[in-house]
């Protein structure tokens, strides 16, 4: 068994039985490049379709309110949240990470909305 077999082996083994929600939470918890304050500001918006990437990258979290009343574009973008804060998404660009949720601007969302 090679390195990388055994590596997924182990992570199957850890995920067994836990919901996705589960999954991110403690992939988010364990993560090293993320600060402790930013983890528990990420935690708010982790919903089940929520997941962790690797370099300390969490996509999929739910929007608050604040930010679907910005614009009516926020529909066509997804939020995200790294070490540096949150921002929007599409699958081909994102904007700059903003300390919270709502300090995203209307111009970032409707320019991030247009490249989906």
């Amino acid at each position: 068994m090679t390195l990388t077999e055994e590596k997924n082996r182990i992570l199957e083994l850890m995920t067994e039985g836990k919901s996705k929600f589960q999954q991110c939470k403690d992939s988010l918890m364990r993560s090293k490049s993320i600060p402790k304050e930013m983890k528990e500001e990420i935690l708010k918006y982790i919903v089940g379709g929520s997941t962790y990437h690797e370099g300390g990258r969490v996509h999929g979290l739910s929007k608050p309110n604040v930010l679907r009343e910005k614009s009516n574009k926020s529909d066509g973008v997804s939020m995200g949240a790294d070490k540096k804060g949150f921002y929007v998404y599409t699958h081909r660009a994102r904007s700059k990470s903003k300390p919270t949720p709502d300090k995203i601007t209307v111009t970032e969302i409707e320019f991030i909305e247009s490249t989906g």
